[in-house]
This record gives C-alpha cells, structure tokens and sequence, in this order.
C-alpha cells in the first residue's frame, strides 16, 4: 500500500507506512495526545499556541526518520552494517520517536507533579523493564533518574503497544530504552549504529528538540527565530567511536539555532504572562485536588481513561460551579476570563533598574522564601493570599545550560561547539523570578520586597 501522508504545518509532508498507521498511529492511548497541548495554558498569551503533542510527535518522527536516511547515505555508516539491519535499527527509532512522549498526561509538565513516580518504577519492574536493562549490562540509573511522562510512556508503551510493536518486529523494551536514552542492543554489544539511533531521540543535539522548537516558535506566531532546519538536519554525521555529531556544514546555522532556542524560551516560555498563565493553571489544579482529596492525574486515569486536558478543564468548571464561594471558583474564573494581575517587571531590563540589590542573590532569597513571602506581602497590602504570586517558568527542558554541549566533527575528531571557541565569553541570559501583584501597588511591592531583603542579609 501507499504510504499515509499527514500534511504538517511545519514540516510539510510527514508519510507512515500503513503498519505504522495500524499499529501505532491509530492506537487510542496515541491519539489522546491530539488533545494535550503542548505548551498548556500559553494559548491564553499567544493565540495560536493550540498545538499538541500530536503532531510534535509526528515532527519528531519525521525528523528521526529524515537523519537517520541521511547516516545511511554516508558510506562510513553503512559499510559494515547489512540493509536489513539498519532497517530494524531505523524501525526501533521511528517507533520510538513516535511514542516519546506517550506518556504525557493532561496539561503535560503540569499534571505529571501529581503523578507517582516510585509506583511507575515498581509497575516497570514488574513489566520486566529493569531486567531487560540489567540483562543488557545496565544498572538503575536510565529507570531511576527519568521524570514523570518518560516513565509513564514506558508503561503505556509495555501495556498499549506491546502487541502492535511486535507484530512490526519491534522490541517494547528497546522502545522504551530509547526514550530513556539508551539502546538496549547497543548495550548488549551490538552494532554501533544502535547507539546513534538513541542519540538520535535523546541528546544535546536530539531531533526532540529541534522539532519543539521550530514548532513553538511558528505556531505561537513568536517568530523569534530564523534557523534552516533543512541545513542542520543534513549535516548530522556519525562516527563509531564518537557517536552522533554535527559536521562543519552546520557552522552556518548552529549559532541561529542556539541564539534562537533561548528567544524561544525566553519570549515565549518565560514570557512573563505565560509564566503567569501556567502558575495559575496549576494552582487550579492543586485547589481541585485539595477539594477533591486525591490527585487530578494519575497513571491510571491517563492509561485506563485517557484522560486529557478537556477532561481535567470540564472537572474544574464543574467544580467551580459546584462550590462557589472557593478559591477554586474565584480563579477558575480569573482563568477563563484571563484576568491577569501586573507583575512587578517583566523583563530583565526592569528587573535590574527597579530592584536595588545584587539581583542572582535577590532572586535567590525571593524563589527561595516564596511562600512566606507572599503570605507577608499580601498582609502588607491587605490583599487575599492568592493576589500574590511569587513564579518563574516551570518547563524544565528549554534551560540552556547545555547549549555548549553540541557536538561539532572537523578533521576526524568531535569537540564541543564550546571547545572549538566558538562562543567566547557568551553568557547566555537566564530567567528571573516574577512578582504579581494587583494593578496599582507594583512600585510600593517593589520597594517592601527590596527593604525586607536587605533587613535580611
């Protein structure tokens, strides 16, 4: 049969064969991802950030396939390995990069807090997932350091798609080692095309990001990047000593890449609405777990209900309009009418000209004593507990303290883009902590935070 095509707005066309389609892409437990978004409640900033985990999925595994077509055309990456085997290596990818983020469950890194981790890993256990890492010669580490949706996307892999992966030839258990990071057949001292595939999925230089990032930037309209991804994906190299690299043909390109994955986490992600945005979202979801007395996620809701974020947002009006007099009521409504408060600066240039102090220790002091302090501050201006926020982003993998990792191969060796001196002394901007307030008092915040840290130190 002719392959499927999905018509991608950042890629063009994504093709599936048909027992992809069958076996993976038409599953329920995938297709619940059409309604998770991807980057939550930042739809509220940037209208058009509806995009899901869908088709970031989809892009995901484009991109995998696209490189790993690439490394086969490159004689030092076939020569000694048969078709058919780097078909079933390139088989493993496309399965996993499809199924990476399976796991993710309503609102994404919002909804996973609530999910629990030392149950994921007892049920992997019992699935046989450690065994098959301890069998390959690896210890706890890829089962005990993975977050949340990695672990759960493990268990969704081994119980939803066990059967589907297998009639494709493929291994689950090698599946899940990839989102993991690892290739359970490398380990086991198979062919070193096995290592790179992993790479591939899970790396400084992996195509997970490079499609997150091109897709938030187009999709939310931000357009803070100007980067040929069509460059960077040919340019990926592979050696069997250095593994996955990028050759000399990505300099042109490399830095717009790194330049504009920190626009993109700091003008959309960081964005202090957007901040605002998620932190209100998840405070929702914490009011609805204390009134409900159990966690609004959890791995069997997403499993065995398929729970997404249209169930969770129909649980919290339900709930508001059963309870109106709570705070789950009040910002349920801040939320859907998007009644945002100020915040006190909303950028780092305001941050260092209205704060009066050494601002790395300022924001330590503030992240670090949030709670009490905003219950202070509320006191101070008279004001209900909750009109007082104290945030910074909460999505963890846009920190940029990897950037100089990206490999570079030149003239038979792989060094950093750091080591081959490419950025100098470039220090590359990080976030700052947000203060909301109600319209009016930002100034009078300011300096009651301002005077009380120096009381302190």
């Amino acid at each position: 049969m002719p392959p499927t095509q999905l018509k991608d707005p950042v890629h063009g066309y994504v093709e599936l064969d048909q027992a992809l389609v069958d076996n993976v892409l038409d599953v329920r437990a995938f297709q619940r991802l059409r309604h998770v978004r991807q980057l939550s409640a930042t739809y509220l900033v940037y209208p058009g950030a509806n995009h899901t985990r869908f088709e970031h999925s989809l892009g995901v595994y484009h991109l995998a396939r696209t490189v790993f077509e690439n490394l086969r055309e490159q004689s030092y990456f076939y020569r000694d390995a048969t078709s058919a085997e780097l078909d079933d290596i390139q088989r493993t990818l496309e399965c996993a990069a499809l199924l990476h983020d399976v796991g993710h469950p309503p609102f994404s890194h919002l909804g996973e807090r609530f999910i629990d981790t030392d149950d994921l890993r007892e049920r992997l256990a019992d699935r046989g997932l450690q065994a098959a890492f301890d069998d390959a010669g690896v210890d706890a580490d890829p089962v005990r350091a993975a977050n949340a949706h990695e672990l759960l996307g493990c268990l969704i892999v081994l119980e939803k798609f066990d059967d589907g992966l297998r009639e494709l030839d493929v291994d689950p258990f090698d599946v899940c080692a990839h989102i993991l990071g690892y290739s359970l057949e490398y380990e086991r001292g198979g062919r070193w095309q096995h290592g790179v595939a992993a790479q591939i999925l899970h790396s400084p230089i992996d195509v997970d990001r490079l499609d997150y990032i091109t897709r938030d930037n187009q999709m939310t309209g931000a357009d803070v990047l100007s980067f040929d991804t069509e460059r960077m994906i040919g340019s990926y190299t592979a050696h069997p000593d250095e593994g996955l690299a990028l050759s000399d043909k990505a300099l042109s390109t490399i830095g717009n890449y790194l330049e504009g994955r920190i626009a993109v986490y700091m003008w959309v992600t960081q964005h202090h609405k957007s901040v605002y945005a998620n932190v209100l979202l998840g405070e929702l979801l914490d009011e609805l777990a204390a009134l409900a007395d159990e966690p609004p996620v959890t791995a069997d809701l997403v499993i065995e209900e398929e729970v997404d974020d249209n169930t969770l947002m129909e649980r919290l009006r339900v709930a508001a309009r059963d309870n109106p007099d709570t705070t789950l009521a009040e910002l349920y409504d801040r939320f859907r009418s998007r009644r945002f408060p100020e915040t006190c600066w909303k950028h780092r240039i305001a941050y260092a000209d209205r704060v009066d102090a050494d601002l790395d220790a300022f924001s330590d002091w503030l992240v670090g004593n949030d709670d009490r302090l905003e219950a202070a501050l509320a006191d101070e201006l008279d004001v209900p507990d909750h009109e007082i926020w104290i945030e910074q982003s909460y999505v963890p993998e846009y920190e940029p303290q990897d950037l100089e990792d990206i490999p570079i191969a030149y003239g038979g060796t792989t060094r950093s883009v750091g080591d081959w001196g490419l950025y100098g002394d470039r220090a590359f901007d990080s976030p700052i902590p947000f203060v909301y307030v109600p319209y009016g008092v930002e100034k009078r915040a300011t300096a009651t935070l301002t005077d009380w840290f120096h009381a302190e130190q």
